[in-house]
């Protein structure tokens, strides 16, 4: 029989969610949760129910729980279930969905149990392997707002309103300096005194990028300038304030879709 276990990831830089990746054949009766909850099935099938309607949980699908939504998810097949539940903060979320639509002013409740998406299931499953990685809370944080706006973009109609705050080519000068920082959302929220979600709204509307992925592209920039000069790929990581050559090439990749390594070769006599 194949072992059991639970993990939890809890971190005091993220306080508004918590995952849980477990593999269980344990049954649960009727509960609801004050947060806002998403799950997968990595492995096996659930009879799952929300607000008395009844669902076959499978792959490619996601379970959705507003918060105090009364459900339960049961395993229904002789394989043992392995799933990932990922609870979320109300308020975070309100703020996610108002940097959407600026007209939000309480959570909207999603008015699905289950999203169906090939797509939109793998980018979970990534999520909550990236949430259990080792990567900075930066990044975590990252990937959490990247994930949810696109996620609660599929039930909220997005704002059409340009965000202009003249704050906005300060502190994208700032991060141009600033480059070789690791400079987190609270940090800019503090230094230019706004809030950190107008922060997000204010640059998704300007550049359709988090303020992370932004600073990210900046040094991703800097390093091609770097590695055309031939620059080492560990000189280049740690001229660019990446935390190592493992998360300079994770970001390289992802953004230029070579590694540094090829990129570098382009260019070295």
């Amino acid at each position: 029989m194949k072992k059991t276990f639970t993990k939890v990831f809890a971190d005091k830089n993220l306080p508004f969610i918590e995952l849980r990746y477990s593999n269980s054949n344990a049954h649960y009766k009727k509960h609801f949760h004050s947060t806002f909850s998403i799950g997968v099935n990595k492995e096996g099938i659930s009879t799952y129910t929300n607000s008395d309607k009844e669902y076959i949980l499978d792959k490619n699908m996601i379970s959705i729980m507003n918060p105090n939504a009364v459900h339960s998810c049961n395993s229904c097949s002789e394989i043992i279930n392995e799933y990932y539940m990922l609870y979320i903060d109300k308020d975070w979320c309100k703020n996610i969905q108002k940097s959407i639509n600026s007209e939000v002013e309480e959570f909207v409740h999603v008015n699905e149990h289950i999203l169906k998406d090939d797509k939109f299931y793998i980018e979970f499953l990534n999520l909550c392997e990236q949430l259990f990685s080792e990567i900075s809370y930066n990044d975590k944080e990252d990937e959490l707002i990247n994930f949810f706006i696109k996620f609660f973009s599929l039930y909220i109609k997005e704002d059409s309103i340009e965000v202009v705050d003249a704050k906005f080519e300060k502190i994208v000068a700032y991060l141009d300096e600033n480059y070789k920082d690791n400079i987190s959302l609270d940090e800019l929220a503090k230094m230019f005194e706004l809030n950190p979600f107008y922060i997000i709204r204010l640059f998704k509307s300007q550049m359709n990028l988090t303020p992370h992925s932004y600073l990210l592209n900046v040094k991703i920039n800097r390093a091609k300038e770097l590695l055309k000069k031939s620059y080492s790929i560990v000189d280049t990581a740690l001229e660019c304030g990446f935390f190592d050559q493992s998360h300079f090439h994770k970001n390289f990749l992802k953004i230029v879709a070579t590694t540094p390594k090829e990129y570098r070769l382009n260019f070295v006599q």
